[in-house]
C-alpha cells in the first residue's frame, strides 16, 4: 500500500473498530515567508491529536494520517505489519524496541462531548450577571457583593454560627524599604465543604490587608455555595461635585451618526418629557442590541498535550514534517549511526573535559543514567555549582548517541530567565566542541536557534515551552525543568501538565532539578518519585551576616538623621521592628553601629567598606552585587562612578544586570577584562540560578527582591521592596566560588535571616489568571478551575471564577467557556488579554501598527531617564515628543519612532539622540523587539495581512485621535478626572496624583491647565502616594464610544457616566454615539471570524473608521482653544530645536555616506518627521529650513 492511500486506510480501520470517522482540519502557517498547511487530525475517544503539515494539503493530511497511525502502534491498538504504509515509509525503523512497544492495555477510557459542568454553568451565569450590571466596580458584581467593607463582619458572623474562634490572621510587614506593605493570610475549616479555605490580603496598612484576606475567604465561601450574596445596603461614596463639561456636536456629524445606527439595524435609546427624568430617576442610554456575536462552541473534554517520541520524517523543534534530503528519507537507525559517527570523530578541548569530570556531579553519573532510564520522573537535588544545569541532560545525550540510539533521543531543558537558556545553551556547545546550532541550542522571546532534528537539546524559557505545547510535544523524549524552586506561575501551570501526560504517556522522561527543591512536596504532587541528592561543590564558599561584616571590618556607620514624624508616628510591631537592633549580650560598639544602619535603605557605607576590604587585599576576582531593582543598580552604579577608588577606568569595570537589558549587554557580564581589571557586577535575582559568572569570587548580597504586587479588587499595582527567602540567599551564596573559594557577605542580621520565609509564596497564589486560563483553553486542558485545582498549591477559587467571568465578558470565552476566534488570538499573544484585544481593534480600524507601540512600550520602563536622579521630571527634550498633544502614550509611539530612524542612520545618530534627549537604548530596543514580535504574531499566527500595518510614521492626525480613543477601551476603568495641582479622581472616586514622571506635569509646580478634565491612564500605582502613570487626555465623546458601563439621562442635555461624570450634550447625540457601540463590537467579532475581510472593506465599515475618527476629534474637548500652559509653547519651541538639530545631523551623515545613504527619499504627510511628535509636513528636500520657520511662526 502507498502512503497516499493511508487516509483510506485509516478510516477503512476505524470503522472496524466502530470508533467513528476521523476529522482533518487543515489550516495554512507562514514561517519565513513560506506558506505551509497544518492538519491536525482527530478521532473519537482518543485525546491524541495527529499532527502533520506540508507544503500542500493533501501531504499535510496524509502526515497527519501517517503520525496517528504511529500513535495507534505505540499503544499497541495497531500493529506496524498491519499498515503496510509504516512498513514502506519506516523500513527497519519500524521495529520498535520493546522499551517503546510496551503495552499499556487496551481498556483506553471513551471521550464523550460532556455536557456543560456546573462550574462552568455557574461562572457564564456570573458572567452574564457582571456584563448586565450597572455599577462601575465590576468585580464586586462577579462575587454577590461582597466587599472589603462588608467581608470582615460576615466572616465573623459565620465562625460564631460555626461555633469557631475568631479567625486568626498572620499579618507581616512585607515591605523591605521605607513603604509599608503587609500581607495578612489566615485559613477557616468549612464544616459543610470539610476542607479548608484560605485567604490573601495586601495593602498598606494591617488593617487593610486583615479585610482583604477575610474577604477573600467569603468570596470564595459566596462562590462554593456557602454564603448567599450580600443583601445588605452598599456603602455608596458621596460623588464630588465636579463641573459639567459642555460638549456640542456638529449637526452634520450627529446626522450621519444616528443614520449609521439605524442602517445597521441599531435604535437609539430614545428620551421623551414624559418620563420624568431626575437625578435621582435616570434613565439608561445603553442599548442591549447586539449585532453579530461569536457562535458558541461545543463543550470540549479535558484532553491531554500530544506527544510522540523522536520519529522519522519529523524536526521536533519546528513540529512539522522534514520535506529535505537525505533526512527526510532516512530511518531512526541510519540516522543513529550517523549521529554516533561525527560523535566518535570530534576532537574535543582536552582541558574542558578534565574540567567536566572534576564537578561532583561527575561521581553520581552512572546512578543519574540508571534512574532516569528506569523512572518516568526524578528529582535531582544538588548544591549550586555542582554542575548539573549543564552536565545532567549531556550525560543522557551521550549514552543515547553513544549507544546507537541517538536519534531516539531529543530533549528540553526549560530555564527561568532568558540569560540562563542562552549562557548555558553556549557553555553546553562549547564544551561538546561545537557551535550552537549543531546538537545544541535556545530558544527565548525574540531570539533562538534551532538544533539539528534528532539527538539534540533545546535550552528555553518556561514561556517558550509552554508556547511549543500548542502544536504538542512530538519527537521530544526527555524535558527536563531546572530551578523549580522558583515557582512562577508558568513553572506550576508546566507541572500540571507534565503530570497529566506522564499518566498517558508510560515513555516520556522528565526531569527536575533545584539546589533547594522542597522534595517532600514534589514526591507528594508526583505519586512517589526517586530523588538523588548531590552533595559537595567545587570550591568552599564561606558566608557572613551583616554583624560578622561589621566586626570584621572595624565599620562605624554615621549616626542616622532624625526620623520624619510620618515614620515616627508609625506603630511597630515587635515582629516588625528594626532587626539590626541586637539585644543579646553583644559588644556595645557592634551594638552601636548595627542600631546606625536602617533595614529600610540599601546600606551603601557597608558595600563600600566591602569593596574597599577586597581592593585592599588585592587578591582577583570579580564581585557580584545582588539588588532589588534598577532603581538601585543605578543608585549604587552613580555611588560607584563618583567613588575616588572605584571609578578609575583603568581598575574596574562596573556592569549592571537587569533583565530588560539587550542580550548582547547581559552578555556583557561573563566577559574577562584583562588582568589587574576586577569586574564589579550589580544585578537583581536574575543571576540567582542556573547561570555560571566564573570569575565571581566575591558576592554582596542586599537580602531584598523585588516582587509586583497586585490586587484586582481596586486595580492597583505596587512594586514592593521585600525580604527575600532563605532559599533565595542560598542560591546567591551559590553563585560564588566557581574558580576557587568563595566569599558571600549577606547584609542582613543573623535574626533577620531567622526570621526570613523558606520559600517565595507562589507566583500563582498572587497573581491575576487570565492569560493562565486562556494558555489552558487553547491547549484543550478542560475546565480552568478543574486543571489549576491540580496545581501543587491551587489558587483560590474566587480567583478562577473572576479571571473566566472577566474573559467571558470581553468577548474571549463564549457561554460554554470555550474560546472564541478573539480568545484564540488572544491566547496567541505575549500581553495581557485587554491591551490585546485593542490591538485587534486597531486593526480593524487601520491603526494596528500603533497600537502595537503603545502595546510594545507598555511592556518595559520608560525610555526616559532623568538626568538627575532626585528630579524625576521630564526635561524639555523628553516632553517634545508629545508636541502639541496632552499624551505620555503618544510620546512613547513618537519617541519610539525617533530611535527607530536615527537606528536606520547608524549608531551615531542612535548614540546622539539618546545622549542629547537622556533615552534609554536598551529599552528603546527591547520595545522594537517586542514589536515587532506582536506584529509576527499578528500576521504569522492570527491570519492578518502583512499590507495592514503600515509605517507608523505615516500615520494621519486622525489616527493619533482614534488611538487615544482605544486606549479607553484597554485601560477602562482607568478614568480620572482633573481637579488641579496634580490632583485627579478616578471612578472609584478616590483621590491620586498625576505621576511627575508625565507630559501633563510641567516644569514647576504642580498646577497646569488641560484643555480637557478627562484623562485615562495605564496604571494605578501605590508607593507612598496613590498615583497615576502613563496619563493621555481625551473628550466626553470618546468615553462614551469606549468606556462607561453606565450612561444614564439625568435631565435636560444632562447625560451622567459612571455616576461621577456629567456631560452637557443633545441626549439624543449622546444616544447615538452609544449606540455606535454594537456596530464597534459587531466590526471586530467580523475581523476576528475572517481576518482577511479587512483587505476588502464595505463600505458600511469604511464609514464607521471615519465617524469613529471624527468623533474622536480634538475638536471636542472641552474648552478648546489655544492652551494657556506655558509648557506648552516651551515643548513646542524646544521640539523645534531639535528637530533642526537633527536634521543638521542628518545631513552631516549624508554627507559622510556620500550620496544614496542615509536618504530616506520623499516626503512623508501625516506627523512629520520622526524626530518628534508635531503635525504638519514631513522635513525632506530644501524646503525644511522654511518649515522649520514657520512652524516656529505659528507657535509663537
Amino acid at each position: 500500500m502507498d502512503t497516499k492511500d493511508l487516509k483510506g486506510f485509516l478510516y477503512g480501520w476505524l470503522g472496524k473498530q466502530k470508533i467513528g470517522a476521523p476529522v482533518y482540519n487543515i489550516t495554512t502557517v507562514t514561517r519565513g515567508g513560506t506558506q505551509r498547511f497544518k492538519c491536525e487530525l482527530r478521532v473519537p475517544g482518543h485525546s491524541y491529536v495527529g499532527m502533520g503539515n506540508s507544503l500542500n494539503k493533501k501531504d499535510a493530511g496524509t502526515n497527519a494520517a501517517m503520525d496517528f497511525c504511529n500513535y495507534l502502534v505505540r499503544q499497541g491498538l495497531l500493529k506496524a505489519s498491519e499498515v503496510p504504509a509504516l512498513e514502506v515509509f519506516f523500513g527497519i525503523s519500524s521495529s520498535y524496541s520493546p522499551f517503546l512497544l510496551r503495552l499499556i492495555g487496551s481498556n483506553l477510557p471513551q471521550w464523550e462531548r460532556a455536557p456543560q459542568s456546573e462550574h462552568d454553568k455557574y461562572v457564564t451565569q456570573k458572567a452574564e450577571e457582571m456584563a448586565q450590571s450597572e455599577s462601575v466596580d465590576l468585580k464586586a458584581e462577579i462575587h454577590g457583593g461582597w466587599t472589603m467593607e462588608n467581608s470582615k463582619k460576615a466572616l465573623n458572623e459565620f465562625l460564631q454560627k460555626m461555633r469557631q474562634p475568631p479567625i486568626a490572621y498572620n499579618t507581616q510587614l512585607k515591605e523591605a524599604n521605607n513603604c509599608r506593605t503587609y500581607v495578612a493570610e489566615a485559613t477557616v475549616f468549612v464544616p459543610q465543604l470539610r476542607k479548608q479555605v484560605s485567604g490573601r490580603g495586601q495593602g498598606s496598612s494591617k488593617k487593610v490587608a486583615e479585610s482583604g484576606c477575610s474577604m477573600g475567604i467569603v468570596r470564595q465561601l459566596f462562590h462554593l455555595g456557602i454564603l448567599a450574596e450580600y443583601k445588605g445596603e452598599r456603602k455608596k461614596t458621596a460623588a464630588a461635585t465636579l463641573p459639567e463639561i459642555p460638549i456640542t456636536v456638529p449637526a452634520p456629524l450627529a446626522e450621519r451618526v444616528k443614520q449609521y445606527v439605524e442602517s445597521s439595524g441599531v435604535q437609539p435609546v430614545s428620551v421623551d418629557p414624559s418620563d420624568n427624568i431626575t437625578a435621582e430617576s435616570p434613565k439608561s442610554l445603553i442599548t442591549n442590541c447586539k449585532l453579530d456575536q461569536f457562535p458558541d462552541s461545543q463543550v470540549m473534554p479535558a484532553g491531554n498535550i500530544s506527544w510522540a517520541p523522536p520519529m522519522q520524517n519529523w524536526n521536533a523543534w519546528r513540529a512539522s514534517n522534514i520535506d529535505e534530503p537525505p533526512l527526510a528519507f532516512m530511518s531512526l537507525p541510519e540516522i543513529s549511526a550517523k549521529l554516533k559517527q561525527m560523535e566518535d570523530s570530534k576532537a574535543l578541548n582536552q582541558k574542558m573535559q578534565e574540567t567536566r569530570q572534576s564537578l561532583p556531579v561527575f561521581q553520581f553519573k552512572d546512578e543519574i543514567l540508571r534512574t532516569i532510564a528506569n523512572n518516568r520522573v526524578t528529582l535531582i537535588k544538588g548544591e549550586t555549582g555542582c554542575g548539573k544545569s549543564t552536565q545532567v541532560v549531556q550525560y543522557i545525550q551521550e549514552s543515547f548517541i553513544l549507544g546507537g540510539r541517538g536519534a531516539e533521543f531529543n530533549a528540553f531543558v526549560s530555564q527561568p530567565r532568558r540569560i540562563s537558556a542562552i549562557s548555558l545553551a553556549e557553555r553546553v556547545a562549547a564544551e561538546r566542541g561545537e557551535d550552537l546550532g549543531e546538537s545544541i541550542g535556545y530558544g527565548v522571546r525574540f531570539d533562538g536557534v534551532s538544533p539539528r532534528p534528532y539527538g539534540a537539546v533545546m535550552f528555553c524559557t518556561v514561556g517558550v515551552l509552554l508556547r511549543k505545547m500548542e502544536s504538542g510535544l512530538r519527537g521530544i523524549s526527555h524535558i527536563f525543568i531546572d530551578e523549580i524552586h522558583e515557582r512562577d506561575v508558568n513553572t506550576d501551570f508546566v507541572l500540571i501538565v507534565l503530570r497529566e501526560m506522564l499518566r498517558e504517556y508510560k515513555d516520556l522522561r522528565v526531569v527536575l532539578m533545584s539546589a533547594t527543591i522542597d522534595t517532600k512536596m514534589f514526591i507528594e504532587f508526583f505519586g512517589g518519585c526517586p530523588v538523588i541528592e548531590m552533595e559537595g561543590r567545587t570550591f568552599p564558599v564561606k558566608h557572613f551576616f551583616l554583624e560578622d561584616v561589621v566586626t570584621m571590618l572595624k565599620y562605624m556607620p554615621p549616626p542616622p538623621e532624625k526620623k520624619r514624624k510620618e515614620d515616627a508616628d508609625v506603630e511597630v510591631d515587635e515582629k516588625d521592628r528594626n532587626l539590626n537592633i541586637l539585644t543579646s549580650d553583644a559588644n556595645p560598639e557592634l551594638k552601636r553601629a548595627m542600631s546606625y544602619i536602617s533595614e529600610k535603605e540599601i546600606p551603601l557605607g557597608v558595600i563600600e567598606a566591602i569593596l574597599n576590604d577586597i581592593a585592599a587585599r588585592g587578591d582577583p576576582g570579580s564581585v557580584l552585587v545582588f539588588l532589588p531593582g534598577w532603581n538601585e543598580i543605578m543608585l549604587v552604579m552613580n555611588f560607584l562612578n563618583g567613588h575616588s577608588e572605584f571609578s578609575n577606568k583603568s581598575k574596574y569595570v562596573i556592569l549592571p544586570l537587569h533583565s530588560q537589558l539587550t542580550g548582547a549587554d547581559q552578555r556583557m557580564v561573563f566577559d574577562h577584562y584583562g588582568e589587574g581589571m576586577r569586574k564589579i557586577i550589580l544585578s537583581t535575582n536574575i543571576a540567582e540560578t542556573s547561570i555560571t559568572i566564573d570569575d565571581v569570587v566575591y558576592v554582596i548580597d542586599s537580602c531584598k527582591a523585588k516582587e509586583r504586587m497586585y490586587t484586582s479588587n481596586n486595580n492597583m499595582v505596587h512594586f514592593a521592596t521585600v525580604w527575600a527567602s532563605r532559599t533565595n540567599l542560598a542560591q546567591r551564596r551559590g553563585r560564588a566560588g566557581r574558580v576557587r573559594a568563595g566569599f558571600a557577605f549577606h547584609l542582613c542580621s543573623k535574626a533577620r535571616f531567622n526570621a526570613l520565609e523558606e520559600h517565595r509564596t507562589a507566583e500563582i497564589l498572587r497573581t491575576p489568571l487570565h492569560e493562565i486560563a486562556l494558555t489552558i483553553k487553547l491547549l484543550r486542558l478542560g475546565s480552568v478551575g478543574d486543571f489549576l485545582g491540580k496545581a501543587l498549591e491551587p489558587p483560590p477559587y474566587d480567583m478562577i471564577v473572576e479571571s473566566e467571568a472577566v474573559l467571558q465578558n470581553m468577548g474571549a470565552l463564549d457561554k460554554q467557556l470555550e474560546l472564541t476566534e478573539l480568545g484564540r488570538i488572544l491566547a496567541r499573544l505575549p500581553i495581557e488579554p485587554l491591551l490585546g484585544k485593542t490591538i485587534v481593534m486597531g486593526v480593524a480600524f487601520g491603526i494596528g501598527t500603533l497600537m502595537c507601540d503603545i502595546a510594545s512600550s507598555s511592556s518595559f520602563s520608560s525610555p526616559f531617564v532623568p538626568r538627575e536622579r532626585s528630579h524625576t521630571r521630564l526635561n524639555s527634550a523628553q516632553r517634545s515628543y508629545a508636541g502639541d498633544r496632552w499624551s505620555d502614550h503618544i510620546a512613547l509611539v513618537a519617541v519610539n519612532q525617533a530611535f527607530q530612524h536615527a537606528s536606520e542612520m547608524g549608531s551615531q545618530a542612535e548614540q546622539s539622540l539618546c545622549s542629547r534627549v537622556s533615552l534609554s537604548p536598551t529599552i528603546l530596543k527591547m520595545s522594537a523587539g517586542a514589536k515587532y514580535q506582536l506584529l509576527d504574531v499578528l500576521t504569522n499566527q492570527c491570519g492578518f495581512a502583512a499590507e495592514l500595518f503600515t509605517d507608523g510614521a505615516s500615520a494621519q492626525e486622525s489616527d493619533y485621535d482614534l488611538l487615544l480613543s482605544l486606549l479607553i477601551a484597554a485601560y477602562y476603568p482607568n478614568i480620572c478626572y482633573y481637579r488641579g495641582k496634580r490632583k485627579v479622581y478616578t471612578l472609584e472616586q478616590a483621590s491620586a496624583l498625576v505621576s511627575k514622571s508625565s507630559v501633563l506635569t510641567p516644569f514647576q509646580g504642580d498646577n497646569f491647565e488641560l484643555p480637557s478634565p478627562l484623562i485615562v491612564f495605564s496604571e494605578k500605582l501605590r508607593t507612598r502616594v496613590i498615583s497615576c502613570n502613563q496619563l493621555s487626555v481625551i473628550s466626553g465623546i470618546q468615553l462614551l464610544m469606549f468606556g462607561c458601563r453606565k450612561v444614564e439621562c439625568v435631565g435636560e442635555n444632562l447625560v451622567r457616566l459612571d455616576d461621577m461624570i456629567t456631560l452637557k450634550i443633545d441626549v439624543s447625540v449622546a444616544a447615538s454615539i452609544v449606540a455606535l457601540r454594537p456596530c464597534i463590537e459587531a466590526m471586530l467579532v467580523r475581523t476576528c471570524l475572517n481576518p482577511e475581510s479587512l483587505m476588502t472593506a464595505t463600505e458600511q465599515d469604511r464609514e464607521l473608521c471615519s465617524l469613529l475618527r471624527a468623533l474622536s476629534s480634538r475638536e471636542f474637548y472641552a474648552g478648546g482653544g489655544p492652551m494657556k500652559d506655558d509648557l506648552l509653547t516651551d515643548a513646542a519651541l524646544v521640539c523645534i530645536y531639535h528637530l533642526w538639530l537633527m536634521h543638521c545631523l542628518k545631513l552631516s551623515i549624508r554627507a559622510s555616506l556620500g550620496p544614496g545613504r542615509g536618504d530616506r527619499g520623499a516626503g512623508r504627510g501625516g506627523r512629520g518627521w520622526r524626530g518628534g511628535s508635531l503635525g504638519g509636513s514631513s522635513f525632506a528636500g530644501t524646503d525644511e529650513m522654511s518649515t522649520l520657520l514657520n512652524m516656529k511662526n505659528a507657535f509663537l
